[in-house]
Order: C-alpha cells, then structure tokens, then sequence
C-alpha cells in the first residue's frame, strides 16, 4: 500500500494546554470518503461535529498518528532559542521518520514553504516519501482537514483533561477567549500556571505584569 497522508496542528497559538500534531493516512482511493464525511478545516466546524467526524476518519484511514507537546516542554524549548515553528517541525518530523514511505501533504505555518519544508527534513531519519508543503492545505486537502480535526480534537480532550484535573473551568485555551484569560488568572495568582500554561506566551507575560501591579497597589 502507497500511503497518502495529511498532516496539520492544533493548539499553535493557544496559552494552555499542549500542540497537538496529527497526521491521517489513507490508500487513495479512499480520499473520496473523507470527503463524504464532511471533512474541512476544523475551524469550520462546531466541537460537537468535530468529534463526530474525527471518529469517522479513523474508521476511513489505514493509518493516523498523534503527537503531543506539553506548554512547560514548549517553554523550555523556546528558551533554549528554539522556535514554534521548529517545534513543530520536530514533532512532524518523528511522524515522517516512523512512516517513510508515501506521499505527505503538511500545512505550512511559514510563509515560505520550502524554508518550513527544510526544517521538517533536518527533523526526519531514512524519510524517502515525498513531501508537500504548502499554506492553507487544511482549507484545500481532504488529507489535511481530516488531520486538523484529529488534531483539535485530540488537543480539546487534552485541555479539558488538565482542567478537571486542576477543579477549574473548562475553557478553550486561546488568548482571545475571555474564560482563558480568567482561567489563566486563577492559576497564575495560584501559582501553579507553570506546567499548564505557556509562560512563554507575550499574553500570559502582560497578565503576570498587570497581576503583580495590583498586588502592588493594594500593599500601597
């Protein structure tokens, strides 16, 4: 079997919880069901139709892969000069080193494709596929939306996981939703953020800095 395969991420900007890689691989001519299934980017499609469809994709594929990085392993890596990028490179270039034949379509999260390309290569051993890179597969690839649903939803489980386990309010994980940044708040004036919240992240740094100015002000 010639495999052919997408592969996205999930959980690239978020400020809790852990990237999640995925990659979904099918013979070809069974690319038409994904696309019965309903395949799309996963933005597009509600948490519950999510779930619904990441099941029908891993019945659809002969092979799907999941990799995981957890924010604390995420800051240590970017304070070492390791970029979000290269991090994700490394964690698509262990799929492609464990799966090294067939033909992988990968969202590019570089403008420059061939550049992003490069470093998933320094990433992978023995790969002798065929490697596509390109923006905005995930809107285009029945390959890579299926994998960016796998992905979102693997990382949503992820998050909801953490935050049961820590007794607080579930919430997306995203800068830009309010119930993250109150979420956010709470474990940082806990102090027990580090681990599951990116500390590295510029939004987690503002709200340390507001937090420990109105610790100031109500000492004066």
């Amino acid at each position: 079997m010639v495999l052919v395969a997408g592969i996205d991420e999930a959980g690239r900007g978020c400020v809790i919880g852990p990237l999640v890689v995925a990659m979904t691989g099918v013979e070809e001519g069974r690319i038409p069901l994904l696309v019965k299934a309903g395949v799309k980017d996963s933005k597009m499609l509600s948490p519950s139709k999510r779930i619904l469809i990441a099941s029908k994709v891993r019945e659809i594929s002969k092979v799907v892969e999941v990799r995981s990085i957890s924010a604390n392993r995420i800051d240590e890596l970017r304070k070492n000069g390791i970029s979000l990028n290269e991090i994700e490179a490394i964690l698509i270039g262990s799929i492609l080193t464990k799966h090294r034949h067939g033909t992988f379509y990968v969202d590019s999260v570089d403008r420059d494709c061939n550049r992003f390309r490069s470093i998933i290569l320094k990433h992978t051993s023995g790969f002798q596929g065929k490697l596509v890179v390109r923006n905005y597969l995930d809107e285009s690839n029945p390959l890579v939306s299926a994998a960016s649903i796998v992905a979102k939803v693997e990382r949503d489980r992820a998050v909801k996981r953490i935050l049961r386990k820590a007794e607080l309010p579930i919430c997306s994980g995203y800068p830009g939703d309010s119930k993250t940044i109150i979420v956010v708040e709470q474990l940082l004036n806990s102090g027990s953020g580090r681990g599951l919240v990116r500390m590295s992240w510029n939004t987690v740094r503002r709200i340390n800095i507001r937090l420990n100015q109105d610790k100031l002000n109500k000492f004066f």
